[in-house]
């Protein structure tokens, strides 16, 4: 009788380096955020960090394989497999970057990253429900429903206790949940590149470069209104270069993983990293003395069980399968 064992594998496989790319986000997170903190100055951090994946990338792109995968996209294009718009990820990860630079040193570390998980646990649910990825349509059943609810409830917890006159502004908050849904919209189509050029480093180039293009057209409209200001480096520690290397590896698990869980699953999975990690470096590598609380550890373990919900619902049934493919079968 044959096994489903491989796409179960691919399955476990996809949500365990979901978890690795959430932790990296958290730490591209504190990153940029020192950056921005050190030359004030958030959308020219934003580019720096994205120009310099993409110097990068550019250099990986000597690689034959990843040549031949940047073909691969141009040809999709042109023979209508990949739509224009398809094409525009790097779009919702340049608007996540120049958000990060903004508000990790306003709000800190996990209240950022629990207010993008909730923006992006909402709109993966559209993104699924529409077809946006790889995947095609996926059904919202009611239980994937009540854990994108129980992951926003989560958050809500968590960032409670530091609103208010004396806690921090809700503007940081508001652009975190804004640029959350961005990245569900992103891992979608970029899943959908990566099955077209079936190499994650020309997918990611090909992200690089729209963000990239996106943030330098940001920044060249601050300088036009005379708002840009001469960035200076002095006093920026070494580990705050990084980012941009760190955002390689996350958007290439991104690239491949969705096409197998699909972008709420993976949203998910991807929050349980993004939380745990995220209470850790505030912890004990705090950003602007903000503090990680009671009510903030309630409400990570809150959003916990709404991972761990979601990842029982979408499981894979093998024995179900079995069933529905043998029935004709044995009922003849």
């Amino acid at each position: 009788m044959p096994t489903d064992d491989h796409g179960g594998g691919q399955h476990a496989l996809a949500l365990g380096l979901a978890c690795l790319g959430g932790m990296l986000t958290t730490l591209q997170a504190r990153m940029n955020g020192e950056l921005s903190a050190v030359i004030e100055a958030p959308i020219q951090a934003a580019v720096y960090s994205f120009g310099s994946g993409l110097a990068l990338l550019a250099l990986l792109a000597l690689i034959p394989r990843v040549r031949a995968g940047i073909g691969r996209i141009a040809a999709a294009l042109r023979d209508g497999r990949l739509r224009w718009w398809q094409c525009l990820g790097g779009l919702g990860g340049g608007l996540f970057v120049a958000i990060q630079t903004y508000a990790v040193p306003l709000v800190g570390v996990a209240i950022f990253t629990v207010a993008t998980v909730a923006g992006q646990t909402g709109n993966a649910l559209m993104v699924d429900r529409f077809g946006i990825g790889p995947g095609g349509r996926r059904p919202v059943q009611p239980v994937r429903v009540l854990a994108a609810a129980v992951a926003v409830g989560g958050v809500a917890i968590t960032v409670s206790g530091s609103l208010g006159a004396d806690g921090v502004s809700p503007l940081p908050i508001v652009l975190a949940l804004l640029a959350g849904g961005g990245v569900a919209l992103q891992q979608g189509v970029n899943g959908r590149v990566n099955v077209q050029s079936k190499q994650v480093l020309a997918t990611t180039g090909q992200n690089f470069l729209v963000g990239t293009t996106f943030l330098v057209l940001l920044a060249l409209a601050q300088y036009a209104k005379g708002a840009y200001r001469p960035t200076d480096f002095d006093g920026l520690p070494w580990w705050a270069w990084w980012g941009g290397l760190v955002g390689i590896g996350f958007i290439a698990i991104a690239a491949w993983a969705v096409a197998h869980v699909g972008v709420l699953l993976f949203g998910l999975a991807l929050l349980t990293g993004q939380l745990g990690s995220a209470l850790l470096i505030d912890s004990l590598w705090p950003t602007a003395g903000h503090e990680v609380t009671l009510v903030m550890v309630l409400g990570v373990l809150v959003t916990f069980a709404a991972a761990a919900l979601a990842g029982w619902a979408a499981r894979p049934r093998r024995g179900r399968e079995r069933r529905r493919r043998y029935a004709p079968t044995q009922a003849g």
